[in-house]
């Protein structure tokens, strides 16, 4: 009473001292235009009620991911993902995804199977071009960090009117960890139509494939939504061993398929860093960073906080040719291992219970 919630944001948004402040309309009826006009004023989500405590959780959680202020982001909601599923479902379309990361391919092809998609998955560039010469996909999901062949190369190639590919054309979205303008500039000159900032939030991600393969929605092509990828917290105290919640929201709430991914990335773990002690010996800067980033990829993607924050800082010094300070921090790298192993074991066993 006395001034409703649009107006209240409105108010709060034309205020210097409070404009940064993220917003979520509550509303007990949801009306057609009602995302475009709550996104226009300055809302990052909007949510009906009743609202039980998950959907709350997890709209909550994707605003606060959101880049922060002035930055173009989807309006968060609970339906979107789960309307865009009836779209996809009709729509036929196959989707290609170049990933290396074992772990990051399942979550990515769990969600897409979600959305009512099919999708094939490959481990890099070349792959990836000798599945288009066979193949009519309609669009292409391409980590640019790849061995072999990565996702700028094989772009080149796709694009190359020489190339056997069936479809030079095809949309091909960059998903990389790393979000640095100069990556942004290659990914663009290679000839990729979009972007998307890994870990991939479900509704970018539906977002983004709505534009492409349903020219729905807005595409992203805006340097600040690429420079969006997390970046490590200076205190890692700060963070949790296992944030379950992030995952499971991830793969829009399958738990089947959260307890799939999480094993499999358990199992991963002590062979990814046998091979980054290994080649720390070896004294190599350039496939300790790639290790150390496959790592950090990973945890990010099932959220493995403090764990991704380790792997994080180590991927920054063996960029930086600073492998003492790798070293120096493969011991906390073990231990955060260690405690996520421990942490997640009673999920693994009884995954329905909290």
């Amino acid at each position: 009473p006395g001034m409703n919630g649009e107006t209240l944001g409105n108010l709060i948004k034309s205020d210097p001292g409070l404009s940064d402040t993220l917003m979520v309309m509550m509303t007990s009826l949801g009306a057609r235009g009602d995302a475009r006009r709550l996104s226009e004023i300055g809302f990052v989500a909007y949510l009906s009620k009743p609202a039980r405590h998950q959907e709350l959780y997890g709209v909550l959680s994707l605003a606060l991911a959101t880049p922060g202020a002035n930055q173009p982001q989807p309006l968060v909601t609970r339906f979107t993902a789960r309307k865009m599923r009836v779209h996809f479902e009709n729509s036929g379309a196959r989707i290609l995804l170049a990933e290396d990361n074992i772990t990051n391919q399942k979550v990515a092809l769990g969600v897409l199977k979600n959305l009512g998609l099919r999708a094939d998955a490959v481990a890099n560039g070349i792959e990836a071009v000798k599945a288009l010469e066979t193949i009519p996909y309609d669009l292409v999901l391409m980590d640019v960090q790849m061995p072999d062949m990565d996702g700028i190369e094989a772009t080149a190639r796709i694009r190359d009117p020489k190339s056997l590919v069936q479809n030079h054309d095809i949309p091909i979205i960059a998903m990389t960890a790393h979000a640095m303008q100069g990556d942004r500039e290659r990914c663009l000159s290679a000839g990729m139509n979009d972007y998307l900032s890994k870990p991939v939030q479900l509704e970018a991600l539906s977002n983004m494939l709505g534009h492409w393969l349903l020219h729905e929605g807005s595409a992203t092509n805006d340097a600040a939504a690429f420079m969006s990828a997390p970046k490590a917290p200076v205190h890692i105290d700060t963070l949790q061993v296992w944030d379950k919640p992030t995952l499971i929201d991830r793969v829009m709430g399958d738990e089947e398929l959260a307890q799939r991914v999480m094993k499999a990335f358990l199992s991963e773990l002590p062979q990814q860093v046998l091979t980054l002690k290994d080649l720390l010996e070896k004294g190599n800067a350039t496939p300790i960073e790639r290790q150390a980033h496959s790592i950090q990829g990973a945890a990010a993607s099932v959220g493995a906080n403090r764990l991704y924050a380790v792997a994080w800082s180590l991927e920054q010094a063996a960029r930086a040719g600073d492998l003492t300070t790798t070293a120096k921090r493969l011991p906390e790298l073990e231990t955060e291992v260690k405690r996520l192993v421990k942490t997640a074991d009673s999920y693994m066993s009884h995954p329905n219970n909290d």
